[in-house]
């Protein structure tokens, strides 16, 4: 390369450290030969794609006719760059033309070289980590759940109501009706009292108090007697502490977000759910009365996982083992694909985690947690290609903003803001 030729009609440029070449997205209007010092592309986020050294030319020759730059490029400490736009370019003559154009083909073949073996060694490390963390957290229950300890405490809990349990096995029975369900709560004094009870509490808020089965099915539809049948049950069946009363409110918006996810996108049964919704947290119940009657292992409960205990509490309350399965496996999309959920609950366990997250949403704002497969467990679902926030926002939000009468208050009013 003739770089007397190009000194004497290209300007130079003195970059100080930290100082922006280029940035991402930026219309490319010239192409750069680094002098002196280094220069680190980034992409987007900021993170490292590369570092080049004096002698590499830094950009292409598109000079804005058919795209930005693809990456950021920062100066790492004191450079010089020789910078030439696209009138330096035409004027070079043709020979010194195709000698540049053949320098940068090269160091571009060389760079996608770098890019993609780093891209392999980067996706190998990256599932040797998920794997690690898979064992890790898969191994930490180690049976605890199960142990005698865990199973005198949940002696202990008062189970639901034989009402409400048969409500829930007519529910998890794909050969029930909505009227048998109905008419389920109708005969049923307990039942009846429970739902008439849950509606006209100041939790919902309603105007006008509801006296009647019927009234109540008119105002929320064949699911939502049952929602509020089983949530009125689940208070009564344990303690009302501070930590439960949490647990339970946000149980309640959950409940009502896996219903409404079910229905979006016709997956799973959305009454199913909704149950699973509402009783996902129930092993957090079981741990605060673990730590409460061992105050002096209260560091080393903190590290166990509560779904474990939650299936185990529903197992013992002769629970439908499908719902009791998904609970389980419920913390499984925090640090595992979805091909170690079992088959038959793994969709269920998708459409739970999408509830949450959009229960964290709705009270903490967009981007709030990041869900490290989320795009799996959405492909799992069949909904590859649609992102998690137009998921809720045009699909699953409109739905509860449709039917805001008969949400919670804090959920609809959260909803609403």
């Amino acid at each position: 390369m003739d770089l007397a030729t190009l000194y004497s009609m290209a300007p130079i440029k003195v970059l100080e450290p930290d100082t922006l070449l280029f940035t991402a997205g930026e219309r490319i209007r010239a192409i750069h030969l680094l002098i002196k010092g280094a220069v680190e592309l980034q992409d987007g986020t900021g993170a490292t794609l590369m570092e080049v050294g004096a002698g590499d030319w830094i950009g292409n020759l598109d000079f804005g006719v058919s795209g930005p730059h693809y990456c950021s490029a920062v100066a790492r400490g004191p450079a010089s760059v020789l910078s030439l736009d696209r009138e330096i370019y035409d004027g070079l003559g043709d020979e010194l033309r195709l000698r540049l154009l053949a320098q940068l083909h090269t160091q571009e073949h060389g760079r996608m070289f770098r890019l993609t073996a780093r891209g392999g060694a980067l996706q190998e490390r990256n599932q040797a980590l998920v794997q690690a963390l898979f064992r890790s957290r898969a191994a930490a229950d180690s049976g605890f759940s199960r142990s005698e300890a865990v199973r005198q405490v949940i002696q202990k809990v008062p189970r639901l109501p034989v009402s409400t349990a048969t409500l829930l096995g007519k529910l998890f029975d794909e050969k029930s009706t909505h009227a048998e369900v109905v008419e389920l709560v109708k005969s049923d004094p307990s039942l009846t009292s429970t739902l008439l009870k849950a509606i006209n509490s100041p939790l919902y808020g309603l105007q006008h108090k509801i006296d009647n089965v019927n009234h109540a099915v008119t105002l929320l539809g064949f699911d939502g007697v049952h929602q509020l049948v089983l949530s009125e049950s689940l208070r009564k069946s344990l303690p009302e502490t501070p930590r439960f009363l949490e647990i339970y409110h946000r149980a309640l918006d959950t409940s009502q977000l896996a219903f409404a996810s079910a229905q979006a996108t016709g997956i799973g049964h959305p009454a199913e759910l909704s149950t699973i919704g509402l009783l996902h947290e129930v092993g957090s119940v079981v741990l605060e009365l673990l730590k409460t009657q061992n105050p002096r292992l209260e560091g080393l409960l903190a590290t166990m996982d509560s779904a474990g205990l939650g299936a185990e509490l529903l197992r013992a309350w002769n629970l439908p083992e499908r719902l009791c399965k998904t609970i389980e496996f419920r913390h499984y999309p925090e640090f595992a694909l979805p091909e170690h959920v079992p088959t038959d609950v793994v969709k269920n366990v998708a459409l739970l985690h999408l509830a949450h997250r959009f229960q964290r949403r709705i009270h903490a704002g967009p981007g709030s947690e990041h869900g490290p497969f989320v795009e799996e467990y959405m492909a799992a679902l069949g909904l590859a290609g649609i992102s998690e926030t137009d998921l809720f926002e045009q699909r699953v939000k409109p739905r509860l903003l449709a039917r805001a009468q008969t949400l919670p208050r804090t959920l609809a009013a959260a909803l609403a803001s």
